[in-house]
Protein backbone atom coordinates (compact mmCIF):
# COMPACT_ATOMS: atom_id res chain seq x y z
CA UNK A 1 0.00 0.00 0.00
CA UNK A 2 2.63 2.07 1.33
CA UNK A 3 4.64 1.86 -2.29
CA UNK A 4 1.43 2.59 -4.75
CA UNK A 5 1.25 6.26 -2.80
CA UNK A 6 4.61 6.77 -3.43
CA UNK A 7 4.44 5.61 -6.96
CA UNK A 8 1.24 8.16 -7.01
CA UNK A 9 3.40 11.06 -5.46
CA UNK A 10 6.24 10.43 -8.29
CA UNK A 11 3.81 10.33 -11.41
CA UNK A 12 1.66 14.09 -9.75
CA UNK A 13 5.21 15.58 -9.20
CA UNK A 14 6.44 14.88 -12.72
CA UNK A 15 3.12 15.99 -14.41
CA UNK A 16 3.64 19.18 -12.35
CA UNK A 17 7.19 19.93 -14.19
CA UNK A 18 5.96 19.22 -17.59
CA UNK A 19 3.28 21.72 -16.94
CA UNK A 20 5.72 24.13 -15.60
CA UNK A 21 7.90 23.55 -18.74
CA UNK A 22 5.16 24.29 -21.13
CA UNK A 23 3.84 27.76 -19.68
CA UNK A 24 7.57 28.71 -19.94
CA UNK A 25 7.75 27.73 -24.16
CA UNK A 26 3.87 29.20 -24.88
CA UNK A 27 4.63 32.53 -26.58
CA UNK A 28 2.45 36.42 -26.81
CA UNK A 29 2.07 36.97 -30.53
CA UNK A 30 0.81 40.49 -29.22
CA UNK A 31 4.50 40.50 -27.60
CA UNK A 32 7.11 42.75 -29.27
CA UNK A 33 10.64 41.48 -29.48
CA UNK A 34 13.21 42.98 -28.43
CA UNK A 35 15.97 42.97 -31.02
CA UNK A 36 19.36 42.41 -30.38
CA UNK A 37 21.92 45.67 -30.74
CA UNK A 38 23.18 44.36 -33.69
CA UNK A 39 19.70 44.26 -35.04
CA UNK A 40 18.94 47.64 -34.46
CA UNK A 41 21.79 48.68 -35.75
CA UNK A 42 21.48 46.11 -38.88
CA UNK A 43 18.03 47.76 -39.39
CA UNK A 44 19.32 51.54 -38.99
CA UNK A 45 22.05 50.97 -41.89
CA UNK A 46 18.89 49.95 -44.14
CA UNK A 47 16.89 53.02 -43.74
CA UNK A 48 18.60 55.66 -46.20
CA UNK A 49 17.24 59.87 -45.92
CA UNK A 50 17.61 61.07 -49.45
CA UNK A 51 17.21 65.01 -49.34
CA UNK A 52 15.84 66.83 -52.46
CA UNK A 53 18.05 69.94 -53.62
CA UNK A 54 17.29 73.13 -52.67
CA UNK A 55 15.48 75.10 -55.28
CA UNK A 56 17.54 77.71 -56.21
CA UNK A 57 15.46 81.10 -56.93
CA UNK A 58 16.87 83.40 -59.82
CA UNK A 59 15.64 87.23 -58.39
CA UNK A 60 16.78 88.72 -61.98
CA UNK A 61 14.80 86.60 -64.28
CA UNK A 62 11.65 88.50 -63.03
CA UNK A 63 9.59 85.33 -62.15
CA UNK A 64 10.63 85.73 -58.25
CA UNK A 65 7.40 87.43 -56.93
CA UNK A 66 8.38 89.59 -53.34
CA UNK A 67 5.11 89.37 -52.44
CA UNK A 68 5.49 85.20 -51.44
CA UNK A 69 7.24 87.22 -48.64
CA UNK A 70 4.48 88.82 -47.51
CA UNK A 71 3.22 86.14 -44.55
CA UNK A 72 0.23 84.00 -44.38
CA UNK A 73 -1.07 80.93 -42.27
CA UNK A 74 1.39 79.11 -40.89
CA UNK A 75 1.86 74.95 -42.25
CA UNK A 76 -1.16 73.06 -40.38
CA UNK A 77 0.24 70.00 -38.44
CA UNK A 78 -1.60 67.11 -37.17
CA UNK A 79 -1.99 66.70 -33.79
CA UNK A 80 0.81 64.16 -32.38
CA UNK A 81 3.20 64.68 -35.49
CA UNK A 82 7.06 65.08 -35.06
CA UNK A 83 6.95 67.83 -37.76
CA UNK A 84 7.86 71.22 -36.73
CA UNK A 85 6.42 74.00 -38.74
CA UNK A 86 8.63 76.22 -40.41
CA UNK A 87 8.53 80.05 -39.07
CA UNK A 88 6.69 82.27 -41.37
CA UNK A 89 7.76 86.09 -41.95
CA UNK A 90 5.49 88.24 -40.70
CA UNK A 91 6.57 91.39 -42.40
CA UNK A 92 4.62 94.20 -44.49
CA UNK A 93 7.43 95.30 -46.29
CA UNK A 94 8.95 92.00 -47.14
CA UNK A 95 10.43 92.44 -50.17
CA UNK A 96 9.27 96.01 -50.90
CA UNK A 97 11.34 98.88 -51.80
CA UNK A 98 11.86 101.33 -48.75
CA UNK A 99 10.37 104.35 -48.33
CA UNK A 100 11.28 107.40 -46.56
CA UNK A 101 8.86 108.46 -43.66
CA UNK A 102 9.17 111.88 -42.35
CA UNK A 103 9.01 112.47 -38.97
CA UNK A 104 5.91 113.38 -37.15
CA UNK A 105 6.81 116.86 -35.80
CA UNK A 106 7.09 118.09 -39.84
CA UNK A 107 5.03 121.08 -40.49
CA UNK A 108 3.00 120.74 -43.06
CA UNK A 109 3.67 122.32 -46.44
CA UNK A 110 0.97 125.84 -46.76
CA UNK A 111 -1.23 124.75 -50.50
CA UNK A 112 0.17 127.02 -52.74
CA UNK A 113 -2.52 128.97 -54.32
CA UNK A 114 -3.14 129.35 -58.08
CA UNK A 115 -1.98 132.56 -59.45
CA UNK A 116 -2.50 134.88 -62.34
CA UNK A 117 0.11 137.50 -63.73
CA UNK A 118 -0.02 141.15 -64.69
CA UNK A 119 2.81 143.33 -65.93
CA UNK A 120 4.45 146.53 -65.27
CA UNK A 121 7.46 147.94 -66.57
CA UNK A 122 10.66 147.77 -64.75
CA UNK A 123 14.01 149.89 -65.55
CA UNK A 124 17.18 148.46 -64.18
CA UNK A 125 19.16 151.72 -64.55
CA UNK A 126 22.35 150.31 -63.27
CA UNK A 127 22.33 147.49 -65.85
CA UNK A 128 21.06 149.67 -69.10
CA UNK A 129 18.23 147.39 -69.42
CA UNK A 130 14.22 148.13 -69.80
CA UNK A 131 11.54 144.74 -69.26
CA UNK A 132 8.78 143.71 -68.27
CA UNK A 133 7.79 142.00 -65.21
CA UNK A 134 5.07 140.85 -62.70
CA UNK A 135 3.50 144.13 -61.15
CA UNK A 136 3.71 144.75 -57.44
CA UNK A 137 7.01 143.14 -57.09
CA UNK A 138 9.52 144.80 -54.88
CA UNK A 139 12.83 146.41 -56.65
CA UNK A 140 16.10 145.97 -55.35
CA UNK A 141 19.26 148.21 -56.88
CA UNK A 142 21.48 148.94 -53.75
CA UNK A 143 24.14 146.72 -55.28
CA UNK A 144 25.87 148.28 -58.73
CA UNK A 145 25.85 145.09 -61.10
CA UNK A 146 22.50 143.06 -59.85
CA UNK A 147 19.22 144.61 -60.07
CA UNK A 148 16.31 142.06 -58.12
CA UNK A 149 12.27 141.38 -58.04
CA UNK A 150 10.93 140.03 -55.15
CA UNK A 151 7.21 138.30 -54.99
CA UNK A 152 5.84 140.21 -52.29
CA UNK A 153 3.14 137.15 -51.64
CA UNK A 154 3.79 135.42 -48.01
CA UNK A 155 1.31 132.45 -48.97
CA UNK A 156 4.26 131.03 -51.08
CA UNK A 157 6.07 128.32 -49.47
CA UNK A 158 9.27 129.91 -51.36
CA UNK A 159 9.08 133.39 -52.39
CA UNK A 160 9.70 133.88 -56.28
CA UNK A 161 12.43 136.26 -57.36
CA UNK A 162 13.78 137.73 -60.89
CA UNK A 163 17.47 138.48 -60.22
CA UNK A 164 19.45 140.21 -63.20
CA UNK A 165 23.39 140.85 -63.37
CA UNK A 166 25.75 142.80 -65.91
CA UNK A 167 29.27 141.78 -65.94
CA UNK A 168 31.66 143.45 -68.02
CA UNK A 169 33.60 140.58 -69.62
CA UNK A 170 35.43 142.69 -72.41
CA UNK A 171 34.97 140.37 -75.32
CA UNK A 172 31.34 138.53 -76.87
CA UNK A 173 31.08 134.97 -75.80
CA UNK A 174 30.88 132.13 -78.39
CA UNK A 175 28.62 129.53 -77.52
CA UNK A 176 30.94 127.22 -76.39
CA UNK A 177 31.86 129.60 -73.47
CA UNK A 178 28.63 130.78 -72.73
CA UNK A 179 27.90 127.28 -71.86
CA UNK A 180 30.64 126.80 -69.54
CA UNK A 181 29.93 129.90 -68.21
CA UNK A 182 26.37 128.85 -67.61
CA UNK A 183 27.43 125.42 -66.08
CA UNK A 184 29.67 127.57 -63.32
CA UNK A 185 26.50 129.27 -62.68
CA UNK A 186 24.58 126.06 -62.43
CA UNK A 187 27.51 124.61 -60.11
CA UNK A 188 28.29 127.98 -57.71
CA UNK A 189 24.09 127.55 -57.24
CA UNK A 190 24.22 124.48 -56.15
CA UNK A 191 27.24 125.12 -53.75
CA UNK A 192 25.93 127.89 -52.12
CA UNK A 193 21.90 127.69 -52.67
CA UNK A 194 21.23 125.23 -49.57
CA UNK A 195 20.00 122.67 -51.81
CA UNK A 196 19.57 119.32 -50.03
CA UNK A 197 19.39 118.08 -54.04
CA UNK A 198 19.91 119.62 -57.06
CA UNK A 199 19.04 118.03 -60.68
CA UNK A 200 19.95 120.73 -63.64
CA UNK A 201 18.85 119.94 -66.98
CA UNK A 202 20.85 120.06 -70.27
CA UNK A 203 21.73 123.34 -71.77
CA UNK A 204 19.98 124.76 -74.85
CA UNK A 205 19.99 128.37 -76.31
CA UNK A 206 17.55 130.77 -76.63
CA UNK A 207 17.44 134.31 -77.70
CA UNK A 208 18.04 136.72 -74.48
CA UNK A 209 18.58 140.69 -75.66
CA UNK A 210 20.32 139.19 -78.84
CA UNK A 211 20.61 135.59 -80.55
CA UNK A 212 23.04 132.73 -79.11
CA UNK A 213 21.73 132.72 -75.04
CA UNK A 214 22.25 129.45 -73.75
CA UNK A 215 20.03 128.12 -70.57
CA UNK A 216 19.82 125.68 -68.21
CA UNK A 217 16.65 125.11 -65.94
CA UNK A 218 16.94 123.11 -62.62
CA UNK A 219 14.59 121.71 -59.66
CA UNK A 220 15.47 120.79 -56.38
CA UNK A 221 15.09 120.48 -52.41
CA UNK A 222 16.32 122.99 -50.01
CA UNK A 223 18.04 121.59 -46.60
CA UNK A 224 15.16 123.47 -44.78
CA UNK A 225 12.75 121.92 -41.79
CA UNK A 226 10.12 122.17 -44.76
CA UNK A 227 12.48 120.33 -47.29
CA UNK A 228 10.91 123.22 -49.68
CA UNK A 229 10.76 122.42 -53.62
CA UNK A 230 11.94 125.17 -55.92
CA UNK A 231 13.07 125.50 -59.47
CA UNK A 232 14.02 127.77 -61.80
CA UNK A 233 15.94 128.67 -64.87
CA UNK A 234 19.14 130.53 -65.91
CA UNK A 235 20.14 132.12 -69.04
CA UNK A 236 23.08 133.81 -70.17
CA UNK A 237 24.74 135.87 -72.88
CA UNK A 238 27.32 138.76 -74.28
CA UNK A 239 26.17 141.99 -75.72
CA UNK A 240 28.54 144.12 -76.39
CA UNK A 241 31.02 142.43 -74.74
CA UNK A 242 29.15 142.33 -71.41
CA UNK A 243 27.80 138.99 -69.54
CA UNK A 244 24.06 139.52 -68.89
CA UNK A 245 22.48 136.93 -66.54
CA UNK A 246 18.78 136.04 -65.58
CA UNK A 247 17.73 133.69 -62.84
CA UNK A 248 14.26 133.23 -62.17
CA UNK A 249 13.27 130.83 -59.17
CA UNK A 250 9.83 129.97 -57.75
CA UNK A 251 8.12 127.47 -55.96
CA UNK A 252 8.62 123.94 -57.84
CA UNK A 253 5.02 122.77 -57.29
CA UNK A 254 4.11 125.86 -59.76
CA UNK A 255 6.73 125.83 -62.09
CA UNK A 256 5.12 125.72 -64.94
CA UNK A 257 3.11 128.91 -64.70
CA UNK A 258 6.18 130.66 -63.58
CA UNK A 259 8.60 129.13 -66.13
CA UNK A 260 6.02 130.27 -69.20
CA UNK A 261 4.86 133.63 -67.43
CA UNK A 262 7.28 135.68 -65.34
CA UNK A 263 10.43 133.72 -67.36
CA UNK A 264 9.45 134.62 -70.82
CA UNK A 265 7.80 137.82 -70.11
CA UNK A 266 11.08 138.95 -68.64
CA UNK A 267 13.33 136.97 -71.31
CA UNK A 268 11.66 138.19 -74.53
CA UNK A 269 10.89 141.78 -73.24
CA UNK A 270 14.48 142.74 -72.04
CA UNK A 271 16.43 145.63 -73.58
CA UNK A 272 19.36 147.16 -73.89
CA UNK A 273 18.88 151.60 -73.03
CA UNK A 274 20.88 154.16 -72.42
Amino acid sequence: MMKKRIVCLALILCAALVLTACQQQESFPNQPKQDTGAGQQKSAQQVTVTDAPAQQINFDDGSYDPASEEGGAEEQVTAGSSVTAAPVMQSEYAGATPVRIDPVDKPTPSPLPSITFSYAAYTAANLHLSFEGPAGWIPDDSTGDTYTLSDPNREMDYPARVVIRAVNVGKDYTQKELTAELKAQSDALRSSGGFQSYDPSNTATRHFIADGGVYIAYKGTLNDVNETGVAGRIIVNTVNKTLYILHVSYPRGLADTYADGVYNKVRHSMKLVN
